[in-house]
């Protein structure tokens, strides 16, 4: 963050972004299942409405990079996604707060007006939050420069926000919540309204410089989706979206059916529990993987860290699957480190590495697609199908089997890879 002798503002402004806007998704996005869990929504219909929701990532992420890639203005689409989810947390505030003694027949579900309110403003949150996001990474590793592979050390940040807010919010909505036989959601959203609030002031302090382009959209495009590096890359980030989404969205739902299951004397406090489990991933799971995380990336390679994630994944499901006490259940969220934090700094990092000069918010909207746009939809979907089929407790066997699967077939086309290039490099050596 030093600057000669001189503290980088710029650098200690995109810590404090990190904090507040991280910090405003803990109190939101976790609990999206269970809020509609709550108005009588199925998994099913919940996988498919999360599903519907990341049709921004698939669209707006490599279209939005592109486009502040050409115009240079990375800096006002990040201060427009901050309004924009800003004004969709209001509106949730605001809309009724429906809830049902059963499950609602699927097909009547979709036919509401008010489940369509609920949809809209969580699509409208989740486009301000792409558009933020992407922004966000991109500035960050334009600030960084050469220094990419730090970027452990600011996104850390996101954690310690994210983690403070996250049992704080759940603490907040069971006190409100008492003698009701619902929870009240509402005091959680004003905490993501103070953050987001915050965030929009630490942001517009940010300079943001670009490079201009050195090449036309199509011929970066050509360059890269013909790198067979690229390809592979974006085939595990997809993967990794494919699971995480079952610890983004199901997690809870996961922890409140073993709850009605097993300890139903935790059901008041069920949301503190909830939050705990966030603060736990985030300063037990991600902020030492942050610290550590460009030690880590040097000594085993980008890919090689998404080999390691997946033997994570494979580890924490067969654990959520044995496990029948919610507070015991915490402990696995330490795995949250081997199975976001590094990943996603390596992710952030590889895509800055491969990228054409100039064309960064393009690698970074390609690789945010190939995560939120594709894989966490898919992960949605299946979770929300087999979930409702299955179970969640058997839908966790699969997710463990499946985990290990794709990461023996990623550590064999690593090395492929890792061969290929070999070759190439010697090759040019000679010459």
């Amino acid at each position: 963050m030093l600057r000669g002798n001189k503290i980088n503002m710029d650098l200690l402004f995109m810590k404090m972004n990190y904090f507040f806007a991280w910090g405003a998704y803990a109190p939101v996005v976790p609990f999206f299942a269970t809020i509609g869990k709550q108005r009588g929504y199925s998994a099913l219909v919940m996988g498919i409405t999360l599903t519907g929701l990341q049709i921004p990532s698939l669209v707006v992420r490599p279209t939005l990079g592109s486009i502040t890639d050409a115009y240079q203005c990375r800096k006002l689409m990040f201060l427009i996604g901050e309004v924009l989810l800003a004004l969709a947390v209001l509106g949730l505030i605001f809309i009724p707060g429906a809830t049902a003694t059963e499950s609602i027949a699927d097909h009547i579900v979709f036919k509401t007006l008010l489940y369509w309110v609920f949809f809209l403003l969580l699509f409208f949150l989740c486009l301000g939050s792409v558009m933020r996001s992407l922004m966000e990474d991109t500035i960050c590793v334009s600030l960084l420069g050469d220094n990419v592979h730090n970027y452990g050390q600011q996104r850390v940040w996101g954690a310690i926000g994210y983690g403070i807010t996250s049992i704080v919010s759940g603490v907040v909505v069971d006190w409100f919540s008492k003698g009701q036989a619902h929870k009240d959601f509402r005091p959680g959203f004003v905490i993501t309204l103070i953050c987001v609030a915050f965030d929009i002031y630490v942001s517009a302090k940010i300079k943001v410089e670009q490079v201009k382009k050195t090449e036309t959209f199509s011929g970066n495009m050509k360059r890269v989706l013909t790198d067979f590096r690229v390809i592979v890359f974006l085939t595990a980030t997809i993967s990794f979206g494919f699971f995480y989404t079952f610890i983004l969205f199901f997690l809870f739902w996961y922890l409140e059916d073993i709850t009605n299951l097993y300890h139903p004397e935790y059901e008041p406090y069920i949301k503190t529990i909830q939050g705990l489990s966030q603060t736990i991933q985030c300063f037990l799971g991600e902020i030492p993987f942050y610290f550590v995380s460009s030690y880590i990336i040097k000594k085993v390679g980008h890919m090689n860290v998404f080999s390691l994630t997946f033997i994570g994944y494979a580890i924490r499901f067969i654990l959520y699957s044995i496990i029948e006490n919610p507070v015991v259940a915490l402990s696995v969220e330490i795995l949250h480190g081997i199975t976001f934090a590094l990943p996603y700094s390596a992710g952030v990092a590889y895509a800055a590495k491969l990228a054409p000069v100039g064309a960064e918010g393009t690698m970074q909207g390609l690789v945010g697609m190939a995560m939120k746009g594709i894989g966490i939809p898919m992960g949605n979907f299946v979770g929300g199908y087999v979930i409702k089929n299955l179970g969640i407790i058997d839908a966790f066997k699969i997710f463990s089997i499946s985990s290990l699967m794709v990461c023996i077939v990623i550590s064999i086309t690593n090395l492929i890879v890792n061969r290929m290039y070999k070759t190439e490099n010697n090759v040019v050596q000679t010459s």
